[in-house]
């Protein structure tokens, strides 16, 4: 008895509509495409809506970046008060009761080694978690992770200057920190591709880690 060969999956090109085998067409952009028709589509799907388009990303919008940067300053934030705490009452007792004029420039060099230290923390912590594992953790327990616009992970360049846009520039200049920060996140919920500021500067993308499986 000879054994039946295996029946094949027949499949239309969505762009000549002919049919093919399984094996000679490719998805792009949730439509079949033969290999003929595969260079002008995936040009078009290109210039509308780049590589992000033709991989169908599911970009982060302005709301779970909120959560994320939430769960990171949780996660910068306590330990900062637990050392606070413990730091605090024995700066009030060098201090004293009354005035010590001769104390204060001690803890004025103490203050500033203190914000200085939190902030190469607080560098170190972004620019480190999005190089090396393409997310910080509070968008890692959000499922997102930060590339650039071809799908490459960040190089030190792209992770050094959103830290720099968004913590000095965007959030860290007083009195119009408040207008680019509400940019900012306007931008984040009306971009197609939810782009903050500091991902257009950068040509970043944020997007669901499940999305580019």
């Amino acid at each position: 008895m000879s054994e039946q060969a295996p029946v094949q999956t027949v499949l239309a090109c969505s762009q000549c509509r002919r049919p093919f085998p399984h094996t000679d067409v490719v998805q792009i952009a949730g439509n079949w495409v033969c290999a003929g028709c595969k260079p002008g589509y995936l040009s078009r799907v290109m210039a509308s809506g780049g590589a992000a388009a033709a991989a169908g990303w599911h970009y982060g919008g302005f709301w779970i970046r909120l959560g994320a940067r939430m769960i990171d300053g949780f996660v910068l934030g306590v330990p900062l008060l637990i050392l606070a705490a413990l730091l605090i009452p024995n700066l009030m007792k060098v201090q004293g009761t009354a005035p010590n004029p001769a104390a204060l420039p001690g803890i004025a060099a103490f203050g500033l080694t203190f914000f200085l230290v939190y902030f190469v923390v607080v560098i170190c912590y972004e620019v480190l978690f999005l190089k090396y594992r393409g997310a910080t953790p509070g968008k890692m327990a959000c499922g997102l992770k930060v590339v650039r616009s071809d799908g490459s992970s960040l190089e030190w360049g792209a992770t050094i200057g959103r830290f720099v846009m968004w913590n000095v520039v965007t959030s860290g200049i007083p009195y119009i920190n408040f207008i680019l920060m509400l940019t900012s996140g306007i931008m984040a919920g009306t971009d197609g591709e939810k782009r903050a500021l500091h991902d257009r500067v950068c040509d970043t993308r944020v997007v669901y880690k499940q999305s580019m499986a």
